[in-house]
């Protein structure tokens, strides 16, 4: 859907940190219901162990699916175990911060 000011694709980062299937399901609503240019769904905190499901992953195609080195970090994940396509930054909280910054609408789930 284009920005009516300026007609550019929507971006939307969405932050998932307590309830993963719920924050996927929203996902799809969105991806299902809106012409959105760019998504991407980043995991940390409690629902990080979610990225580690290529399923649940694989629902959210074509969006772009984000996992928190710290968040792996702490629960011992190895970044090796993550489904292909997963992409890990150093803070999920710093990527939705610079994300807002470039004017990305955020929605948390």
């Amino acid at each position: 859907m284009p920005d009516p000011e300026g007609g550019r694709a929507l971006k939307v980062v969405v932050q998932v940190a307590n309830d993963p299937e719920k924050g996927v399901n929203s996902v799809i609503n969105l991806l299902r219901e809106m012409d959105v240019g760019e998504v991407e769904v980043v995991f940390h905190q409690d629902a990080i162990n979610a990225v580690l499901d290529p399923s649940l992953v694989g629902r959210l195609h074509p969006a772009k699916v984000v996992a928190c080195r710290n968040s792996l970090r702490a629960r011992g994940i190895d970044e090796s175990t993550l489904p292909r396509g997963t992409v890990v930054v150093d803070a999920g909280v710093a990527e939705i911060v610079r994300r807002q910054a470039e004017g990305w609408i955020y929605l948390r789930v």
